[in-house]
């Protein structure tokens, strides 16, 4: 009777460990997920200006668009799967063999942070559903948005914003600022979408695909790239004039621009090593923490001269 007992506990402990393994492998996976919940902090951060912010509703806001964003990239890779399945294609072994952990994590994902979102407010409840539906018409078979020659950057880039725009809902207060401010989150993930196709050209070309690479070439949408890096230079202008942030602020997030601009035209050169792709990606998704910062300084500095 002891054995029966100390093999079930063992028994529960194995199938325990393999659960937190997979869950972990499931975090590990997609770490690029951050920007969203670093998006959302930084605007979080900027609607609140100098006001001492309540830090419990920051980290359940955070949570909730960390876990929205994961469950998004996951429910990506299972309807991948279900593709890839029916053409008999070769799917990645721990997908394969741990799929329905997987779905269950994902389902767990959305619904936690769905909770966590109208926990804080309606407003912020109401976002979180926005960015599920953006996810799931993005990936679901019959919608599959991501097949959709420049819908899928759209859409990706909206659900940028959309996490930005979060941060500011949470406190209820929508300003200007906090709109440029998920603006520039909305070009930072647009400009990452076309990185992504270059990066994938050769792929894409073999697939069949419609991208934008593919569609109007390489060199025109790093074009489109440093365009956009434009954008960005030109709504921190804006926001000197009419939003009121300090000068420093705005010397400081052209900076970043000039450096993005500086980057992207390095790799135009030699766009076809993907170390330095995926490095340059980073840089650009870690920008949002300093192109935010940017705008927070510029604020900060204009109230406290101003007082």
């Amino acid at each position: 009777m002891a054995l029966v007992e100390k093999s079930s506990s063992s028994d529960f402990g194995t199938k325990l460990r393999i659960q937190f393994d997979i869950l972990y492998s499931v975090i590990k996976s997609r770490t690029i997920v951050y920007g969203f919940a670093l998006a959302t902090m930084g605007t979080f951060f900027i609607a609140s200006g100098m006001k001492i912010p309540d830090f419990l509703v920051l980290v359940r806001l955070t949570a909730s668009v960390y876990f929205l964003a994961l469950a998004t990239y996951l429910y990506n890779d299972l309807t991948d799967y279900d593709v890839d399945k029916v053409n008999n294609r070769n799917v990645i072994s721990s997908q394969r063999t741990h799929y329905l952990q997987i779905l269950y994590h994902t389902i767990g994902f959305f619904t936690v942070s769905i909770i966590l979102a109208f926990s804080i407010n309606v407003p912020t409840g109401i976002g979180a559903l926005v960015f599920l539906g953006l996810a799931v018409a993005y990936s679901h078979p019959k919608i599959h948005l991501k097949n959709m020659f420049v819908v899928k950057t759209i859409v990706t880039a909206l659900g940028g914003f959309i996490a930005s725009i979060m941060g500011s809902l949470a406190i209820q207060n929508v300003s200007y600022l906090a709109i440029a401010s998920s603006a520039m989150v909305f070009l930072i993930y647009f400009i990452n979408g076309p990185l992504n196709d270059i990066r994938d050209l050769d792929g894409d070309k073999k697939g069949g695909r419609r991208t934008i690479p593919i569609v109007i070439g390489v060199q025109q949408s790093f074009a489109i790239v440093i365009s956009s890096i434009s954008s960005i230079a030109i709504l921190f202008v804006t926001s000197y004039f009419f939003l009121g942030i300090n000068i420093a602020g705005v010397i400081l997030g052209l900076i970043v621009c000039s450096y993005l601009v500086f980057k992207i035209m390095k790799l135009s050169k030699n766009y076809e090593n993907k170390e330095k792709m995926n490095k340059t990606r980073t840089i650009v998704r870690n920008s949002i923490f300093t192109i935010q910062l940017s705008i927070l300084m510029g604020l900060v500095l204009n109230q406290f001269l101003s007082s």
